[in-house]
């Protein structure tokens, strides 16, 4: 992965080790270093972000990065269009797991009801930039459950090694390819909610407001969840973490 290359980006930063490549993206941004479209990647991760105070397992093996986008006006939402990429590409590429695939809103991919892909992405407004965090569980053999309660990789699901580089590549193949639609405001509502984890289970909602509980009715076109709160009552919710659903 240290050669990596995509078109989409002037330049690709590779470190074997670093606590998040967020935060080092933020520091290059802030310093001046980097410009332009710009990958951060690293081999292993010390201090990986999830959502909220949540903390993201990254050994060696996984891929870890983050994307910087700079001048991009996103009308919708960045992180849904990124899992629908990533999760069209793992469908692609591995067919044989495709109907167990799920996009999980807002920012997540599961694989046969586990944990396999995390997205985080930011606006740095002042500096005209867009961050996508991607934490993708490939190459890893064994997860602790302590530390990664019900997740999973691909080569445990698969029962081989997956060629980390060809599989990023194509993400941001799809994802380049459908950026300027996205761009215009056009997000693929009809593909996320044919693939959603939730859409049709009861579910409950923290909005660190309020809980809100009722049936996932699926995303609206500017990806906010949509949920049922009583018979004919529906609501939509643009941020918020899923605290519980039904199987």
């Amino acid at each position: 992965m240290k050669d990596f290359k995509h078109p989409l980006f002037d330049e690709v930063l590779f470190f074997n080790k670093l606590g998040s490549t967020s935060s080092k993206a933020e520091r290059l941004i802030n310093s001046n270093t980097a410009n332009g479209n710009f990958l951060c990647m690293a081999g292993e991760q010390t201090s990986g972000r999830g959502r909220g105070k949540n903390s993201w397992l990254s050994p060696t093996g996984g891929i870890w990065l983050t994307a910087a986008l700079y001048g991009f006006n996103f009308q919708s939402n960045i992180t849904i269009f990124t899992g629908i990429c990533i999760h069209k590409t793992l469908s692609e590429l591995f067919p044989s797991i495709s109907d167990k695939l799920k996009i999980k809103w807002p920012n997540d991919i599961y694989l046969d009801n586990k944990k396999l892909c995390g997205i985080l992405s930011s606006n740095l407004t002042g500096r005209k930039y867009h961050l996508i965090g991607i934490g993708l569980n490939t190459n890893i053999g064994e997860l602790d459950e302590r530390m990664a309660p019900n997740a999973t990789s691909l080569q445990i699901e698969l029962g081989k090694l997956v060629d980390n580089e060809k599989l990023l590549a194509i993400i941001f193949d799809n994802f380049a390819s459908a950026l300027p639609d996205f761009v215009e405001g056009k997000l693929d509502v009809k593909y996320f909610n044919q693939h959603s984890l939730l859409k049709g289970h009861q579910i409950e909602l923290n909005t660190d407001f309020d809980i809100f509980r009722g049936k996932a009715k699926g995303i609206d076109k500017n990806g906010a969840l949509l949920i049922e709160l009583k018979p004919g009552m529906i609501q939509p919710f643009y941020a918020g973490s899923i605290i519980s659903w039904t199987q």
